[in-house]
C-alpha cells in the first residue's frame, strides 16, 4: 500500500487560521486503551494568550491534573477545581478557537526544544502538571530546565490547542 506524504510546515511557522504557532508534533493520549493519531502543537501569540497567575490553591489535590503528555485532559479538572490559570485559558477566544488548554510538562519541553524563541526568557513557565497538592510543574525558556513551583506562585500561562495534523498544511 503507497501512502501519500504530507509536507509538513517548519516549527515555529505560524498556522493561518488556527491561532498560533507549529511548535511540536506529539502522540496523543490513549482512548479506552486504543492508540489515537498523534497532533500538532499550536501554541498562541504571546499578545493574544500568555498571561501570569497562579496555577491553583497550596495544599489542594486536583484529581485527573497529573499526566505528563496531556495538558487538554489536565486543564479540564484544574477549572472544574477552580485554578485560576485553567479558568483564564478557558474563557480564551483566539482566531475563533476556543479549545486552548495549559500544556503539560511534556507538552512544554517539546516548545522549549523545539521553539523557545517564542517564549520569554525571564521567570517561568506554568504546566498543567501537577507534581502533588503543594506543587506543579514549570518550564523555563532561558536554560531549557524544568522544575516544580508552589501552586500559589504567579508564574507565566502560555495557551496551547492541538489539532490534527492535516490541518497544518490545509
Amino acid at each position: 500500500m503507497q501512502t501519500n506524504p504530507i509536507t509538513l510546515p517548519a516549527f515555529g511557522a505560524t498556522i493561518p487560521g488556527q491561532g498560533g504557532t507549529f511548535a511540536a508534533i506529539l502522540r496523543a493520549p490513549r482512548v479506552d486503551g486504543a492508540e489515537q493519531p498523534p497532533y500538532a502543537l499550536i501554541v498562541s501569540d504571546a499578545a493574544a494568550g500568555e498571561f501570569r497567575s497562579q496555577w491553583g490553591e497550596y495544599g489542594k489535590d486536583v484529581a485527573g491534573a497529573s499526566s505528563r503528555t496531556d495538558g487538554r485532559g489536565n486543564t479540564e479538572p484544574m477549572a472544574d477545581a477552580g485554578c485560576p490559570a485553567a479558568l483564564r485559558v478557558r474563557e480564551l477566544r483566539i482566531d475563533g478557537h476556543a479549545d486552548w488548554f495549559v500544556p503539560s510538562l511534556g507538552e512544554l519541553n517539546s516548545a522549549a526544544a523545539n521553539v523557545p524563541e517564542l517564549f520569554s526568557t525571564e521567570g517561568w513557565y506554568w504546566t498543567s502538571t501537577q507534581g502533588s497538592r503543594y506543587y506543579a510543574f514549570v518550564q523555563d525558556f532561558e536554560d531549557g530546565f524544568s522544575s516544580w513551583s508552589g501552586k500559589d506562585v504567579e508564574h507565566r500561562v502560555r495557551a496551547c490547542r492541538a489539532i490534527p495534523l492535516d490541518l497544518l498544511t490545509a
